[in-house]
């Protein structure tokens, strides 16, 4: 699920905050617990499955960033693949980013 607002309803960071699941995404991030990579593989492990390409996108990059990996949690994805991000300048000076890649879930190390 993308966060789609702009400060002229209702700030971002309180979509942010009523959205635990950006917590979730950040917390498996910062502890090594999720991969993102923009090669087309993980270096030493395999891939199991594919779920496919998966896009979040807001006003804000980091509901951007951790709403895509929210978003291959909720399929039991383990990495991303192939990232990218864009951003897009609107007339009135905001900024719209996009993050995308392919969800995957990897074989476990041994």
């Amino acid at each position: 699920m993308a966060l789609f607002t702009s400060g002229k309803t209702k700030p971002v960071e309180d979509e942010a905050k009523n959205d635990p699941r950006l917590g979730l995404a950040k917390d498996h991030y910062m502890a090594g617990r999720f991969k993102i990579v923009t090669l087309d593989s993980v270096p030493t492990r395999e891939v199991l499955g594919t779920f496919g390409l998966i896009v979040c996108r807001s006003y804000n990059f980091d509901n951007a960033f951790y709403g895509l990996i929210a978003q291959a949690l909720e399929v039991n994805a383990d990495a991303i693949l192939g990232y990218r991000e864009s951003v897009a300048f609107h007339p009135e000076g905001d900024k719209y980013y996009s993050c995308y890649g392919t969800a995957v879930r990897l074989k476990p190390m041994k």
